[in-house]
């Protein structure tokens, strides 16, 4: 079965609540949360995509797919799963050692919430497949993280 992650981070704020009944009535499966914190990638997308989870939440009973392109990831799990996504995802080059992406992804799964781990395009892929075992979804960059078409985006504060 193909399953649909409708990115929002090119949605205008000024359309986000249309552009999200639009998107649920074409049929997304998921609306795809690209958090960004303005550290670890150079982007900052925090409250929009708060803004959007918040809109998601009183419109649409679709699950979220939250993309944390972040430094502080535990800071950031704890403040997505008050929007109860389907899935968090956390970059494995944000964290200190392979010690703390276990502890990562054990923390995720205890909250009752799926885990995936995404991989820049230069890392190696041999550096998580001791990890693939316990995780929902791999995400593998195709660009560097924040990079993607973050030109339109409006929030950089």
């Amino acid at each position: 079965m193909v399953e649909v992650a409708t990115s929002l981070l090119n949605v205008e704020r000024e359309n986000a609540i249309r552009t999200l009944y639009d998107l649920e009535a074409a049929k997304t499966d998921y609306f795809h949360i690209d958090v960004m914190d303005g550290k670890f990638v150079p982007n900052d997308t925090s409250s929009t995509m708060r803004e959007y989870c918040e809109y998601l939440n009183s419109i649409s009973n679709l699950p979220l797919d939250v993309h944390l392109m972040v430094e502080d990831v535990k800071s950031y799990i704890d403040s997505y799963l008050i929007y109860e996504p389907n899935l968090i995802t956390f970059h494995y080059e944000a964290c200190k050692d392979n010690k703390q992406v276990f502890e990562y992804l054990q923390y995720v799964k205890e909250r009752n919430c799926r885990v995936g781990l995404a991989i820049s395009p230069n890392t190696p892929i041999e550096k998580i497949t001791e990890f693939l075992p316990y995780l929902h979804m791999v995400l593998i960059m195709t660009v560097e993280p924040g990079k993607g078409r973050t030109e339109n985006v409006r929030d950089c504060h």
